[in-house]
């Protein structure tokens, strides 16, 4: 059989699974983003991922064809990939947002996870939460009882000490009141969108004074990547032909830290997507 391009390699492991997780690795040291400050989190998660699949399809080991698939990869850029050593964990913060893009919990527990593997700690200092938009049949308005199942594994992850501090984004008093009042573990940490709210509504500063709620801002998206420009990423840097059978279900943003000097060490962002499909290709003629 005569050699296969790697572009070809990538095609067809990304036609041979059903679940996929790219990490960018920490894009810190990206020259070329450096010069673009003004990009929000969906603009930096569209460049970063592209890059990565374009590094990763050009980079691909032949050997795959040789192995083993399986129904999970994982995709990264090998030379941007920093874990976080023992001896240096004391003296770093680890905070993470969770983007969900699917009213599932249990993808809560799995983006921490994710992470965790990725970067090899055992906790992560904070996580926050932002849920998806709402699906037509869940109504217009986000209640208490779509919020609650979906903080419930954010308090089995603080009852296991995986994450020291749990909290919310983008709710309103009104929410964040009926949230902390019903939760078993409560939120410490609420982020509001500047974007939307030039100024921090009183009564949610004043709710947040009276509860021991730290109230950080933020000017990230609603939907941080919508399904078409995941579907597009795939589509220009792997040339699948089944792109469209693609969804992303969460977006995970991690920052480290160094504590005495509040300097961002690393930051990354790491992404799930999944698709249905039946007749997988794992060949090539």
């Amino acid at each position: 059989m005569s050699a296969v391009p790697v572009e070809e390699i990538a095609r067809l492991m990304l036609s041979s699974t059903n679940n996929l997780t790219l990490h960018t690795g920490n894009i810190i040291n990206w020259n070329h983003l450096k010069r673009k400050t003004s990009q929000n989190a969906g603009e930096e998660v569209l460049e970063c991922l592209s890059a990565t699949l374009n590094v990763w399809s050009s980079t691909v080991d032949p050997s795959w064809m040789n192995e083993e698939t399986n129904n999970a990869l994982v995709i990264t850029n090998p030379n941007q990939m920093e874990r976080i050593s023992e001896d240096e964990r004391s003296k770093l913060k680890v905070s993470v947002k969770i983007f969900l893009l699917k009213w599932d919990p249990d993808l809560v527990v799995e983006a921490v996870d994710q992470v965790c593997n990725e970067l090899d700690i055992g906790v992560v200092d904070s996580v926050l939460l932002a849920l998806p938009p709402l699906e037509a049949e869940m109504g217009e308005e986000l209640t208490v009882n779509h919020i609650l199942p979906m903080w419930e594994p954010m308090e089995r992850l603080y009852d296991v000490e995986r994450v020291s501090a749990i909290g919310t984004s983008d709710l309103d008093k009104e929410m964040l009141e009926q949230t902390h009042g019903m939760a078993r573990v409560k939120p410490t940490i609420n982020q509001v969108n500047v974007v939307s709210c030039c100024v921090i509504p009183p009564d949610l500063t004043a709710f947040a004074k009276e509860n021991d709620i730290q109230l950080l801002t933020h000017s990230d998206p609603r939907d941080v990547l919508p399904t078409p420009t995941f579907q597009e990423i795939l589509r220009g840097s792997s040339h699948d032909d089944h792109v469209d059978e693609w969804q992303p279900f969460w977006v995970l943003r991690y920052t480290v830290m160094v504590k005495c000097r509040g300097v961002i060490k690393a930051k990354g962002y790491i992404v799930n997507g999944r698709r249905h499909a039946t007749d997988m290709p794992l060949s090539v003629a």
